[in-house]
């Protein structure tokens, strides 16, 4: 079984350290390690990872794609992979968030799953624009 880290906080971030386009001080190296081992950086899906953060309790995937690939397939495959990482875990609360790469608003949710109750990857809460 992985040890989940424990999770990081806000608190402390320098500016830019927000930025997720490459590895980071808050970088989940246990995670960044499974999804290399199980999927093969020609992967398409895995292709478009530029950082997985443990953070505030929830698996972070950043991504290259762009804000417009809410609910993308890419996103949707990203999110379940995340969600095998936690299993593989033994995480007992599992929340994974998938974001695109950085720009004017940050980066944006493409693909979520909130908890238990959450049967899908797709983003619902709030309705993507």
């Amino acid at each position: 079984m992985l040890a989940v880290p424990a999770p990081d906080t806000t608190a402390g971030y320098r500016a830019g350290e927000y930025r997720s386009d490459g590895p980071s001080s808050h970088t989940d190296h246990r995670a960044m390690d499974y999804f290399r081992a199980h999927w093969s950086p020609a992967d398409r899906a895995q292709s478009r990872v530029t950082d997985i953060r443990s953070v505030g309790g929830y698996l972070r995937i950043y991504t290259n794609l762009p804000e417009s690939a809410h609910n993308s397939r890419t996103a949707v495959v990203l999110c379940e992979r995340g969600m095998d990482y936690l299993r593989a875990a033994g995480a007992a609360r599992r929340v994974v968030f998938v974001h695109a790469r950085f720009g004017g608003n940050g980066n944006p949710v493409l693909a979520n799953i909130l908890g238990p109750s959450d049967r899908s990857c797709t983003l619902t809460h709030p309705a993507p624009g």
